[in-house]
C-alpha cells in the first residue's frame, strides 16, 4: 500500500509535474505569441505610415511641378526633383516592411510601375513646359492622364491601407485573445501551483516576468509611433474618436492651428471649422461621409486659434476595428495658404499682363523663330496677339500661323532679323517697310525667355502718316531753301532799289526846290498871287515828296534791318519823344497822363519809332482839342504787357479800322492833317516783328485809343510816373 501511495505520490507527483510543465509550456507559448502579435501590430502602423508618408510625396512632387509649370520657377523644379528622389527610397521601406506579406506584396507590384509612370509623366510636362512653354504643358495637363494615374495610385494606397487596417486589428484582436489565453494559463497555474508549492510560485514568477518584458516592448513600441508622429511639422495628424472629438495631437497640428494638446484634446473638431461652415452642419457632413465611404478628401478654409485663416488640405479616414466597427478618424491637414497666395499672385499678374497686353495702342506680338536644319530662320509663327495687332497691320487670324501662310511674298530678310534677335537676344529697334501691306512701321524686338525657345516679343507702331509727314516736312523745308534763297535775292534787288530812290529821286526833288526858290528870286515881287501860290504848291509838294520817300525808306528798313535786342527804359525812351515834339506843341496846352510803364526787351532804335508815331499821332489828330488829353499806360499780363496811347483828338469811324496800318492808308484829307499814311504800317511791322500785336479802338470826335503787346520779359523793372498825376506840357 505503501508502495501504492508512493506510486500515487509519484504519479500525483508527476502528473501534477506534467500538469505544470504543460501550463508552463502553455503560458510561454501564449507570452511568446503576445510580444510577436504585439511587434507585428505596431509594425502594422508603421506600414500604415509609410504609406502616408509616400502619398504625401507624390502630392509634393505634383504640387511643386504645378507650381513649376505655372511660373518657371527653378526652386520649384528643385522641390519637385527632391520629391521624387526620396519616392524610390519609400518604395524600398514599403518593400522591407511588408515583406512577410504576399498580398501587400502584390499591391506594391501593382504600385510601383504606376508611380514610376507618374514620376515620368511629370518630368515629361517639365521638359515639355522647358521645350515648348507654358501653353504646350497646359495643354498636356488638361489630358488628365496624369489624373487617371494618380486617381489609380490613390486606389492602390488606399487598398495597401485598408488591408494594413485589417492586419492591425487582426493583430490587435490576437493581442487581445493572447492576453486572455495568458490570464487562464497563469490562473491554472497558480492552481496547480498550490500543491507544488515554491516549485509553482517560480514558474508562475517567470511566466509573469515574461509578460511584463512583453508589455514593455509593446509600450516602447508604442512610444516610437507616438514620436514618430508626434514630430511630424508640416501636417497635422491627430485621432479623432467616432464623434469627432479630439484623442490625440501632434506637434505639426499645434504650429498649424495654435492649439496646445491640453487645450484642444477633448474638444470637437468643428472649432477648426470657419461659423459659416459649422452653422451648415460641415463637420458633421464630413464625418459622415468619412464613414460611408472610409475616406474624405478636400480643400478649404479653416481657422486658427487666434481667428485667422488658412487654406488647407485634408483627409479624414475611418479606422474600424476587424469586426467593421467604427473605432475613429485619422485626420491629416496641411496648410496650403502660401501655394493658394502664389497661386492668386500668379493668377493675377496674369489677368493684369492680359489686360495691359489687350489694351495698349501699340501692336504687341510674341513670335517663334523657325529654323531649318542649319540652323538659318525660314519663317516665324505667331504665338499671342493682341487686338492692335490686327488694327496696326489688318491681318487678320493671324493666331498660330505662320508669316509665309499670311503673306508668301513676306521678305526674307526679317526672318533673319528675328532669327538674329532669337539667338543672340540682342534687342533691336527699327523701321519696318511692309510693301505688302503699304504701310511703315516702328519696330522694338526683344528675346522672350529662355535661348532654347527661340521666342521673339514684338512692339510696333504704325507711323505710315508720321513717316509721310516727315517727307512731307522735307520737302516743304527745300521749298522753303529755295523760297528763302529767292527771298534773299529779291532783298538784295529792294536794297538796291531802295539805294536807287534814296539817290535818284532826291536829286530831282533838289532840283525843283532849288529851281522853286530861284524862281521866286528871280521874280522879285512880279509874280501875281496865283503865280505865287503855284510856286508855293510845287515847293511844298517836293516837301512831301521828299518826306514820303524818307518814310518808305524807313518802312523798307523795317523789315529787313537785324534787330538788336536789349531792355529798353519804356519811360525814358516815351520822355525823350515828347521832348522831340516840342515844336508841335507849341502855342498849345496839352494835359499827359503818363502811369508806370514796364521794361520792354526790344530793339531800342524800332521801339522809340513805334513810340513816336503813335505820340505824334495823338498830338497831331487832338489839334482841335484845348485843352488836349493824352493818356499813356500799360496793361501788364502773365505772357505779355500791352502798352496803350489814349487820346481826346477827332477819332475815326471803326468801320475803316481794317485801313489803318496799310501803306498810303489815311482816313483823314492831307489838307486836314498833314502825314504820307506810313508811319501806322511802321508800327505793326515793328511791333510783329517783336512777336506782339497792334490794333485801335476810336468813335469820331471822341478820340482813339491805339494798343499794342509785347511779350512778358524776365525782369521787374518798371519806370514810374507821376503814378497818374495829369502833367502839363504848355507850349515852349
Amino acid at each position: 500500500m505503501k508502495t501504492s501511495v508512493e506510486k500515487k505520490v509519484v504519479l500525483g507527483f508527476v502528473i501534477s509535474t506534467c500538469a505544470l510543465l504543460g501550463m508552463g509550456w502553455l503560458s510561454y507559448h501564449t507570452a511568446t505569441g503576445l510580444v510577436a502579435t504585439e511587434y507585428q501590430f505596431t509594425y502594422a502602423y508603421k506600414v500604415i505610415a509609410t504609406l502616408e508618408s509616400g502619398r504625401a510625396l507624390l502630392t509634393d512632387a505634383e504640387t511643386a511641378q504645378r507650381a513649376y509649370l505655372l511660373t518657371g520657377d527653378p526652386r520649384f523644379l528643385a522641390d519637385c526633383t527632391n520629391a521624387q528622389a526620396e519616392v524610390s527610397g519609400w518604395i524600398d521601406r514599403l518593400r522591407k516592411y511588408t515583406a512577410g506579406e504576399p498580398e501587400q506584396q502584390r499591391q506594391l507590384a501593382r504600385l510601383e510601375p504606376l508611380v514610376a509612370q507618374r514620376l515620368a509623366l511629370l518630368n515629361d510636362r517639365i521638359r515639355l513646359r522647358q521645350q515648348k512653354g507654358l501653353e504646350a504643358a497646359a495643354n498636356a495637363v488638361a489630358t488628365r492622364q496624369g489624373k487617371d494615374l494618380m486617381d489609380q495610385i490613390e486606389k492602390c494606397i488606399s487598398e495597401m491601407h485598408v488591408a494594413e487596417n485589417k492586419v492591425a486589428f487582426a493583430r490587435q484582436k490576437e493581442v487581445f485573445d493572447n492576453a486572455f489565453l495568458t490570464r487562464i494559463a497563469i490562473w491554472g497555474g497558480t492552481t496547480l501551483a498550490c500543491g507544488l508549492g515554491l516549485l509553482a510560485v517560480v514558474f508562475i514568477h517567470r511566466d509573469l516576468n515574461r509578460r511584463r518584458r512583453a508589455e514593455e516592448i509593446l509600450q516602447q513600441n508604442e512610444e516610437r509611433f507616438r514620436l514618430m508622429i508626434g514630430n511630424v511639422r508640416d501636417y497635422a495628424i491627430f485621432m479623432l474618436d467616432p464623434s469627432g472629438h479630439v484623442m490625440t495631437w501632434n506637434e505639426g497640428a499645434q504650429r498649424i492651428k495654435g492649439y496646445t494638446a491640453d487645450e484642444i484634446v477633448g474638444k470637437h473638431f468643428s472649432k477648426f471649422y470657419p461659423a459659416e461652415a459649422v452653422q451648415a452642419g460641415l463637420a458633421e457632413k464630413i464625418l459622415t461621409e468619412a464613414t460611408a465611404t472610409g475616406r474624405y478628401e478636400q480643400e478649404g478654409w479653416r481657422v486658427r486659434k487666434d481667428g485667422s485663416r488658412f487654406w488647407a488640405d485634408v483627409v479624414i479616414t475611418a479606422i474600424r476595428d476587424p469586426r467593421g466597427r467604427l473605432m475613429g478618424f485619422v485626420k491629416v491637414t496641411r496648410d496650403l495658404t502660401e501655394r493658394r497666395q502664389s497661386e492668386e499672385t500668379l493668377r493675377q499678374s496674369e489677368e493684369r499682363y492680359r489686360t495691359l497686353f489687350d489694351s495698349i495702342d501699340e501692336g504687341f506680338c510674341i513670335i517663334q523663330v523657325i529654323f531649318d536644319d542649319r540652323q538659318k530662320p525660314v519663317d516665324y509663327r505667331f504665338l499671342e496677339i493682341n487686338p492692335s495687332f490686327e488694327k496696326q497691320t489688318g491681318l487678320r487670324d493671324a493666331l498660330g500661323r505662320t508669316m509665309r501662310e499670311l503673306a508668301p511674298q513676306h521678305e526674307a530678310y526679317w526672318f533673319e532679323i528675328y532669327g538674329h534677335i532669337a539667338s543672340t537676344g540682342e534687342p533691336r529697334r527699327f523701321q519696318n517697310r511692309a510693301e505688302q501691306l503699304g504701310r511703315t512701321y516702328d519696330v522694338y524686338a526683344f528675346r522672350l525667355g529662355a535661348p532654347e525657345k527661340r521666342q521673339v516679343a514684338i512692339l510696333f507702331n504704325d507711323i505710315t502718316r508720321s513717316k509721310e509727314a516727315e517727307e512731307q516736312i522735307t520737302r516743304l523745308n527745300a521749298d522753303l531753301q529755295r523760297h528763302a534763297g529767292q527771298l534773299e535775292t529779291t532783298n538784295k534787288e529792294l536794297e538796291a532799289f531802295s539805294y536807287s530812290v534814296s539817290h535818284d529821286l532826291r536829286a530831282p526833288l533838289r532840283h525843283i526846290d532849288g529851281f522853286v526858290k530861284l524862281l521866286d528870286k528871280q521874280a522879285n515881287g512880279h509874280l501875281d498871287d496865283r503865280g505865287r501860290r503855284y510856286l508855293d504848291i510845287i515847293a511844298d509838294s517836293a516837301k512831301r515828296m521828299g518826306a514820303l520817300i524818307d518814310d518808305l525808306l524807313v518802312f523798307s528798313r523795317m523789315g529787313r534791318s537785324e534787330m538788336r535786342r536789349s531792355l529798353v527804359d519804356s519811360r525814358a525812351l516815351v520822355d525823350e519823344v515828347i521832348s522831340s515834339l516840342q515844336e508841335e506843341m507849341r502855342d498849345r496846352r496839352i494835359n499827359w497822363k503818363i502811369g508806370p510803364l514796364p521794361a520792354a526787351e526790344a530793339d531800342a532804335a524800332m521801339l522809340r519809332q513805334v513810340w513816336a508815331n503813335l505820340i505824334g499821332n495823338a498830338v497831331k489828330y487832338t489839334r482841335p482839342r484845348d485843352p488836349a488829353e493824352i493818356e499813356i499806360g500799360c496793361h501788364p499780363g502773365a505772357a505779355e504787357n500791352v502798352f496803350f496811347i489814349r487820346d481826346n483828338g477827332v477819332g475815326f469811324d471803326m468801320q475803316y479800322a481794317h485801313k489803318l496800318f496799310g501803306v498810303f492808308q489815311r482816313l483823314h484829307r492831307a489838307e486836314e492833317f498833314e502825314g504820307t499814311g506810313i508811319g501806322l504800317a511802321n508800327v505793326q511791322r515793328v511791333i510783329h516783328r517783336h512777336g506782339g500785336t497792334v490794333r485801335a479802338e476810336s468813335e469820331l470826335d471822341k478820340g482813339a485809343t491805339f494798343y499794342f503787346s509785347l511779350p512778358q520779359t524776365d525782369t521787374d523793372i518798371t519806370t514810374k510816373g507821376n503814378h497818374g498825376t495829369p502833367e502839363t506840357h504848355p507850349a515852349g
